[in-house]
């Protein structure tokens, strides 16, 4: 069953700020600011100190969004967004991202099929999962997803029959590939699951290049040149084939998620390579899920247990002298840090409500326990800190990817979003064009696609960086 976040569960009008109003996002309240910036931190600090709660929540930058989509289409200007539901599946977010229509949403089963149902027509969605089976197919089919994700003659054959128009995407798995579960066909069985693509006449239109979250600049460069040689063959089999999808990009950041020179780089040498091997009329696309919402969501926890140890206990290390600290707080691997399955480390520190710095006090090792006591249940393995109190309220940064799933056997935190007032404007906007009755083709543009899935903006490699600087610092900020 697909989990709805309740109203009450969202931000409510902050007591004793003037300057700030409470809004409706569809049926979620929003904080906007129209004073000074407030980053991240601050708000959870704010939300902390007035919510009357010690249970676990988050704070969501509404408008952190939009701007990542805004440097995406700069420098990436070939390459079509799509956004994976499981990566993130709160219900704002899932808005923000319908407003868009260069962006599609990536869904693996009934559940996140419905979701994204609720904020996007049904040919917005691509139909990709490691599990498909016939009766899913046949589902997704029944819903109206017009796009499916094959790695098997089977899988070809199960779409062909529940819906002859679809399109079919074609994954193939590299011999490069560096995750931990492989996804698609090998390159030996493509020729055969191609033939057989002729003879049903199924309409394979695209590849899909999955080369796992350890994959490097050099390896979608030769992802890269070896779709160049899959088109050709399939070209060859009078197979249409026009799109190119990069699967999970990972695109690399700062330590702290800010958008830098390597990244600057990366999306420069795709952009060039794609440039010399592919005529205009090959589509591109790339889930970039974490790249979107990772910076956007901030967590934050409560200290609600505590035990003094010989540090050396902690850190597996005999020269440590002095004591350690095991806390227990009350999010964990059953929760919010599931994430860490999808090799996603977070990291926490004291929000400091009051005048307590760490420059003030001794640091000691310590241990971040869930709070479950599971022998699993580790938040965070080793950390450094000044003694914490019991009540205490722990941040955790960069918490956007892997932490709201569809539906959960465990509790949800809420989520309190707040935007500044300049770019909530921009998202009614755009949020009351989007569900206007007769949306002109204008409107379509200012939403972010040009209508033929490109996008109304773009650059030459020669200007990328001088049109890049005032996007980047604005990102950047929080």
């Amino acid at each position: 069953m697909v989990r709805r976040r309740l109203p009450s569960s969202t931000y409510y009008t902050p007591a004793g700020e003037s300057e700030w109003s409470r809004e409706m996002f569809g049926e979620q309240s929003i904080a906007v600011l129209s004073g000074a910036y407030r980053n991240p931190i601050e708000m959870a600090r704010h939300v902390a100190a007035r919510c009357g709660s010690l249970q676990p929540f988050f704070v969501m930058d509404v408008a952190a969004i939009e701007r990542r989509l805004e440097v995406l289409r700069l420098i990436l200007p070939r390459v079509r967004p799509n956004y994976a539901v499981a990566c993130n599946a709160d219900p704002v977010l899932a808005r923000v991202l319908s407003n868009n229509l260069d962006v599609n949403f990536e869904v693996s089963n009934s559940a996140e099929l419905e979701l994204a149902s609720m904020y996007v027509e049904p040919s917005r969605s691509v139909f990709c999962s490691h599990l498909m089976t016939r009766k899913s197919i046949k589902n997704a089919a029944f819903a109206g997803c017009r796009t499916f994700v094959v790695e098997n003659e089977k899988q070809l054959t199960d779409v062909t029959n529940a819906s002859p128009d679809a399109e079919i995407i074609l994954a193939v798995c590299l011999p490069y590939f560096a995750g931990e579960v492989p996804y698609g066909c090998s390159v030996e069985e493509l020729e055969e699951i191609l033939d057989m693509a002729h003879l049903l006449g199924a309409n394979v239109t695209g590849i899909h290049l999955e080369l796992g979250v350890r994959a490097i600049l050099e390896d979608y460069i030769s992802a890269l040149h070896d779709a160049r040689s899959i088109l050709n063959t399939a070209n060859d089999k009078f197979l249409s084939v026009r799109h190119v999808s990069l699967g999970n990009l990972v695109i690399p950041t700062g330590p702290d998620g800010t958008v830098n020179e390597e990244f600057i780089t990366f999306c420069d040498s795709l952009n060039r390579v794609i440039s010399d091997l592919f005529e205009p009329h090959i589509h591109f696309s790339a889930s970039i899920g974490r790249f979107l919402v990772t910076n956007a969501f901030t967590l934050c926890t409560n200290v609600i247990g505590k035990r003094e140890m010989d540090a050396k206990f902690i850190t597996n290390d005999d020269f440590d002298d002095g004591i350690g600290f095991v806390y227990q707080t009350n999010d964990g691997i059953f929760g919010s840090f599931g994430c860490k399955q999808m090799d996603i480390n977070p990291l926490c520190k004291p929000l400091e409500l009051g005048d307590d710095t760490e420059e003030t006090h001794q640091l000691h090792f310590g241990t971040i326990l869930g709070p479950t006591l599971d022998r699993t249940d580790v938040a965070q393995r080793l950390m450094k800190s000044r003694q914490l109190r019991i009540g205490e309220w722990l941040v955790w940064e960069q918490m956007g990817a892997f932490t709201i799933p569809v539906d959960s056997e465990h509790s949800v935190p809420p989520v309190y979003y707040y935007s500044g007032k300049e770019c909530w404007q921009k998202l009614v906007n755009k949020d009351e064009q989007r569900r206007s009755p007769s949306p002109s083709a204008s409107d379509n543009e200012d939403i972010g696609s040009d209508g033929e899935g490109g996008y109304a903006s773009s650059c030459e490699d020669s200007e990328t960086e001088t049109i890049l600087e005032p996007v980047i610092e604005e990102v950047n900020e929080f």
